[in-house]
């Protein structure tokens, strides 16, 4: 099963482009004994309180039809072993959960991730192998190829190379077909007219210069910077502009 998982926007051709590469990726993987294969992007991967953010972007071919709706809405990406590790190293890496102590989650798994590796191992997905994906301004993604066969995580590691490789084509090729709705962070959603003020703030100036830019009245403009604060979780102006930076809220 092939599963798509994107923000709304997107037009027909961007999809079917960014369909034809996975399929044409996904084929390319099998030839080095992938039996399953999933890549992710997010422009943001981590909320200030240090979570995973949900992808952005979400592909996954010949899994469960059930895993897209987990990950993106139950929860499970944000417990999942695998992406907590891919997202603290720029290598290449094999894992596996029914024998971590032989892989890089040795260590990690605990009964925090249980939903997942419960999950993985009862669906017949126990291994595989995940390429890191660090992007420029912060953007982050992976390739995960998955095999079925318990302890064939060994013979993995030969195909690391050839992996990333895929991986790191494929992010080039699908990267130009990415519109504003997949590069924007979702995690905090702010109105067109709170985003504006918040970066007239981020240039210094006050409520009352910024009515003036926008030929508002200044309590507009409060309540407009208020309720970007009260969304984000700021005390006050200054960090509710930094809070904004880190979410790329304020880029143009």
């Amino acid at each position: 099963m092939n599963m798509i998982f994107e923000k709304p926007g997107q037009t027909a051709r961007q999809q079917d482009s960014l369909d034809a590469a996975f399929d044409g990726l996904f084929a390319q993987s099998a030839r080095l004994g992938m039996e399953a294969l999933i890549y992710d992007y997010t422009p943001v991967p981590r909320s200030l309180e240090g979570e995973l953010i949900t992808p952005s972007l979400l592909r996954m071919s010949n899994v469960p039809a059930d895993m897209g709706r987990l990950w993106c809405e139950s929860g499970y990406y944000q417990v999942d072993p695998v992406q907590l590790y891919a997202l603290d190293t720029c290598a290449p890496f094999v894992w596996s959960y029914q024998r971590p102590d032989r892989t890089s989650l040795r260590g990690i798994i605990s009964e925090r991730h249980q939903p997942v590796t419960h999950y993985m191992c009862d669906n017949n997905m126990p291994c595989g192998a995940t390429v890191p994906l660090h992007l420029p301004r912060g953007g982050f993604g992976t390739l995960t190829g998955i095999v079925g066969q318990a302890g064939h995580e060994r013979d993995l590691s030969h195909v690391l190379a050839d992996l990333s490789l895929l991986a790191h084509t494929f992010q080039e090729q699908i990267y130009p077909l990415f519109d504003q709705q997949i590069l924007t962070c979702r995690f905090v959603r702010l109105t067109k007219r709170e985003r504006e003020c918040l970066s007239w703030s981020a240039e210094g100036l006050t409520a009352k210069e910024i009515a003036r830019k926008l030929s508002r009245s200044i309590a507009t403009v409060t309540l407009h910077l208020n309720s970007a604060a009260r969304k984000l979780g700021a005390g006050n102006r200054v960090q509710a502009v930094v809070r904004a930076m880190h979410y790329r809220l304020l880029d143009s």
